[in-house]
């Protein structure tokens, strides 16, 4: 898995990058949230995206910090 940090099956089987263990605990929260999320709303549509924030209120700095760091 080279270019995802976690994938959610359609049977619901969460898969995280083994690269994701380098990263700081927030951004393996946020991977691991987003993939969650993914069991309600499988694609990335608004809803998706309020769960997320819901959950997560600052995931985006997250993500971003995911992708600075080992992208």
């Amino acid at each position: 898995m080279l270019t995802r940090w976690g994938s959610c099956t359609a049977k619901g089987r969460i898969i995280l990058n083994p690269e994701l263990i380098k990263a700081p605990k927030a951004c393996i929260e946020y991977v691991i949230v987003h993939e969650l999320c993914h069991l309600i709303h499988h694609d990335h549509t608004q809803k998706f995206l309020d769960l997320q924030t819901r959950e997560m209120p600052e995931w985006e700095k997250w993500k971003n910090k995911l992708e600075t760091l080992l992208a």
